[in-house]
């Protein structure tokens, strides 16, 4: 297992907690979409669009470092039934076994990035000098020639996330039908037959009226009005607004960006990644990546 640290993450923490089977470890970097899919599986373990506390508080985040860890996993240990966990940590930084499940969540590099700058804007105390507050311009540029390192994995940029695509790809290939990714762009183009397809892949036989209650529920119109019970922290006052965390969930709106920009954008993602990988990651779709 790869070991993966941030300034927020801390992947080694994995080695204190018993998984057991039927957990569901959602899997994503920052921003791409990790509130949105816990939120479908939770509906899904519960049988019910009511959920029973707040998110953060049934799937508390495994890896987060300031959070002591005997308080997470007891906070899990306790929990009967099938388990949903929080993780930032790539897949092959976690110990995956049969009778396990994950879903890596992927999303446009470019628009992940955006959405991180949002995040941090939306911060009740954002950390001085963070590089998110700089212009939407110098965000991207700044995330399209960061190196990824096992020891920025909490910095959203270009690697990060084709670190994650990689990672998922190779566990998927590896792990007997306990891995599949899901993309961002698929999700807000029919978020029906994900839904349907996350149901099938943790092997939960939800009839179509729970299934279509799910998908209203989970809309982000839906979310954003109870912002209190899905956004992480959001009891805590860590943002200026809760129903800000889901804010529109763009997809590929790249017009106002440079074409200079944009040019280095394709240069890098082309040193990253195969053709197909990088096409997947751009949009999603059901291209070879995901076969």
């Amino acid at each position: 297992m790869q070991l993966y640290s941030g300034k927020r993450t801390d992947s080694s923490r994995w080695f204190e907690f018993p998984l057991r089977p039927g957990d569901v470890i959602v899997s994503t970097p920052p921003k791409c979409g990790t509130t949105w899919t816990m939120a479908i599986v939770a509906m899904l373990l519960h049988g019910s669009t009511e959920l029973p506390a707040p998110l953060s508080e049934l799937s508390p985040w495994l890896d987060y470092s300031p959070m002591p860890l005997d308080e997470v996993v007891a906070a899990y240990g306790s929990q009967q039934g099938r388990r949903l966990i929080k993780t930032h940590t790539p897949l092959d930084g976690l110990p995956i076994t049969d009778g396990v499940f994950a879903i890596s969540v992927l999303r446009n590099p470019i628009d992940a990035m955006r959405s991180m700058r949002r995040h941090v804007l939306n911060m009740a105390k954002a950390p001085e000098h963070d590089p998110f507050l700089a212009d939407e311009e110098t965000v991207i540029a700044r995330g399209i020639d960061l190196p990824f390192e096992p020891t920025n994995v909490d910095d959203v940029s270009l690697g990060l996330l084709a670190r994650h695509l990689r990672a998922a790809i190779e566990a998927k290939a590896e792990a007997n039908g306990f891995v599949t990714m899901i993309h961002y762009s698929d999700m807000k183009r029919d978020l029906g037959q994900v839904v349907a397809h996350i149901a099938a892949h943790i092997e939960v036989d939800a009839p179509p009226d729970l299934l279509a209650e799910i998908v209203e529920a989970a809309s982000l119109a839906s979310m954003r009005a109870k912002a209190t019970r899905f956004a992480p922290l959001a009891k805590a006052g860590h943002f200026k607004s809760p129903e800000g965390f889901f804010a529109t969930g763009e997809r590929g709106d790249h017009a106002q960006i440079p074409l200079s920009l944009m040019k280095q954008y394709a240069e890098r993602m082309s040193e990253l990644l195969s053709p197909d990988e990088a096409n997947w990651l751009q949009d999603g779709g059901s291209d070879s990546v995901t076969a």
